[in-house]
C-alpha cells in the first residue's frame, strides 16, 4: 500500500517536470507609480489587523481567518476568459457601478474566470502586459475593438487605451477590497474562448490548448500578483476538467488528476503560501469521490475514465492530503447543472445523495435519505471545506419551480455551504464567434444597467444570500 504524496509515473508523463519547479514571473509593475498618478486606492496589509484578516486557512470543514472567524461566501461568477481577456461589461458600466450591483444583492465573493493565455502573452512580450486597445482589437477587430475601448474608457475615466489587463484586475481588486468583497481568480481555460466542451482543446492536461507547463507558470504568476491584494485570498487550480476528444492518450483518470493538480498546488503555494487553493473534480467538476472517500486511486470509478489495466495486480495507491505542505489551504469545489450527462438531477433526494457521494461528505454531514436509494454514500476520510462554485439557470420566474436550483438552495442553506452562481454577465462582447451576444442566464440586462429579472433578484437571490450569513467588513 502506498499514498500519493509524490506523483505517479503516469502523471509524470503528463507533467514532465519535478514538483518543486516554479517559474520566475516577469516583474509586476505598480500601476499608479508607473503612470505617475497618486489616486491609487489604499492597499490594506494582509494581516490580522485589517479586513479580511488574512491569511485564510482551513480548519476541519471550515475556512477561517487569522482571528479564527469562520468565513462564509455567496457570490457570482464574473466572466473574463473570452477572447479579449478583459472583464465583461466594462463598456457598459464602471467598475464601481458593477461592484455596487454585486454588493446590493449581498454577494461578497467574485469568481473571476480567466484564461492562462493572458499570462502566456506577457511572457511572449518579454514581460510586458497587453494594453486595453490591443486586447480589444485582437478580439473583435479594429473597428469594434476601437469602439469598445473608447466606451470602456468613457465609463472608467481613470484608464487609457494603454491601461493593461492586470492593471484593470488590480483596480477591480482594490475597489472590491473597499467594499468587503473577496476575489477568487479561476483558471477557466488555457486558450481564451467560451468554455466548456470535450473538443475545445482545454479539457485535460496537455490537451491541444492546455499546455501543463504553461498552466503551472500561469498559476505562479497569478499567485504572485495576488500578494498586493489581501482580498484575493484564494484561487483555483483548473475549471471543469473533462475527457479530451481531441487527444485520446492523455490518461484521463484519478492518477493523472492527482499528479497534475498536486504540481499546480505546488506552483501556487511556492509563489504565495498565503492563498487558499480550490481543487476541482472530474467530469466537468462533478466528482471528487476518490480523493475524499479514500478509495484506491487505481481502481476507483469515474465516468469514462481511462482504465488502468493492471490496477488489481498493482499495489493500491491512496491520496493523502495531510502529507502535503498545503494541506490546510485546499478547498474542494464542485459544480452541478441540469444538463449533467451522468448525474441524475431529477429529484432532490437523488441530487442530495449525489452531492454527498461526489464530495460534500467532506463536510462531515449526515448521509441524506437518498443514499438509501443509491447505496453509494461512503463517508469522507478527512474534514475539508467544500464549496459549490458553479451552477446556473435562466434568470426568470422559472427559477422558483426548478427542482435542481431549489434543491441546491436548500442544501447550501442547511449545511452552510459557500457558493457562486453562474453568472453576472447579461451580455458578452464576443462569445463563440458572436459579437454582442445576450445571455439570459446572466443576472444583468444586456446593457449592464440593471437586472435582467428584478423580481427574482428580490424574491430569490437576496433571501438566499441573506440566509448564508456571509462574511462582510
Amino acid at each position: 500500500m502506498k499514498t500519493l504524496a509524490i506523483y505517479s509515473s503516469v502523471a509524470l508523463l503528463a507533467t514532465s517536470v519535478c514538483s518543486s519547479w516554479v517559474p520566475t514571473p516577469p516583474a509586476l509593475p505598480h500601476y499608479y507609480a508607473s503612470r505617475g498618478l497618486n489616486s491609487a486606492l489604499p492597499r490594506a496589509e494582509n494581516s490580522t489587523g485589517s479586513w479580511p484578516y488574512g491569511p485564510l486557512k482551513t480548519q476541519g470543514r471550515h475556512i477561517v481567518n487569522a482571528r479564527g472567524d469562520v468565513i462564509s461566501w455567496a457570490g457570482v461568477n464574473w466572466p473574463m476568459s473570452g477572447e479579449s481577456m478583459i472583464p465583461e461589461g466594462l463598456e457598459w458600466a464602471s467598475v464601481d457601478d458593477i461592484l455596487d450591483m454585486i454588493q446590493s444583492v449581498g454577494f461578497n465573493f467574485i469568481r473571476m474566470g480567466y484564461a492562462i493565455q493572458m499570462v502566456d502573452e506577457i511572457y511572449d512580450r518579454n514581460g510586458e502586459d497587453v494594453p486595453l486597445d490591443v486586447a480589444m482589437i485582437m478580439a473583435v477587430g479594429y473597428e469594434n475593438g476601437t469602439k469598445i475601448t473608447n466606451e470602456i474608457i468613457s465609463k472608467n475615466p481613470g484608464w487609457t487605451a494603454q491601461t493593461t489587463r492586470f492593471e484593470i484586475w488590480s483596480d477591480i481588486a482594490d475597489a472590491a477590497l473597499k467594499k468587503g468583497i473577496f476575489i477568487h481568480p479561476d483558471v477557466h481555460v488555457g486558450k481564451a474562448m467560451w468554455c466548456c466542451s470535450h473538443v475545445d482543446g482545454n479539457s485535460w492536461f496537455d490537451d491541444l490548448n492546455f499546455n501543463a507547463s504553461e498552466w503551472r507558470r500561469g498559476l505562479a504568476y497569478i499567485a504572485t500578483w495576488a500578494k498586493d491584494h489581501p482580498n484575493v485570498a484564494s484561487m483555483s487550480l483548473r475549471n471543469e476538467l473533462r475527457e479530451s476528444w481531441n487527444v485520446t492518450d492523455l490518461y484521463y483518470n484519478w492518477q493523472t488528476l492527482i499528479g497534475n493538480m498536486s504540481a499546480g498546488a505546488d506552483a501556487i503555494y511556492e509563489a504565495n503560501p498565503d492563498l487558499l487553493i480550490s481543487w476541482s473534480g472530474m467530469q466537468y467538476d462533478q466528482d471528487l469521490s476518490a480523493l475524499i472517500s479514500g478509495k484506491n486511486i487505481l481502481t476507483a470509478p469515474c465516468y469514462k475514465c481511462t482504465a488502468i489495466r493492471d490496477a488489481y495486480r498493482s499495489e493500491p495507491e491512496y491520496f493523502d492530503l495531510d502529507s502535503y505542505p498545503w494541506a490546510d489551504k485546499i478547498v474542494w469545489e464542485l459544480h452541478l447543472y441540469g444538463s449533467s450527462e451522468d448525474v441524475d438531477t431529477g429529484t432532490c433526494e437523488i441530487i442530495e445523495a449525489g452531492l454527498y457521494r461526489n464530495g460534500f461528505n467532506a463536510l462531515g454531514i449526515d448521509a441524506p435519505s437518498g443514499c438509501n436509494i443509491t447505496s453509494d454514500c461512503p463517508p469522507a476520510t478527512r474534514l475539508t471545506p467544500v464549496i459549490l462554485s458553479e451552477f446556473g439557470h435562466a434568470q426568470a420566474s422559472t427559477l422558483y419551480n426548478d427542482t435542481l436550483q431549489n434543491c441546491l438552495q436548500e442544501y447550501t442553506k442547511k449545511h452552510g455551504i459557500s457558493w457562486a452562481m453562474w453568472s453576472l454577465a447579461g451580455s458578452y462582447r464576443i462569445r463563440s464567434g458572436v459579437q454582442g451576444l445576450q445571455d439570459i442566464w446572466g443576472l444583468t440586462n444586456f446593457e449592464w444597467s440593471g437586472w435582467l429579472d428584478p423580481d427574482t433578484i428580490e424574491g430569490y437571490w437576496k433571501p438566499w444570500v441573506e440566509a448564508m450569513n456571509v462574511t462582510t467588513l
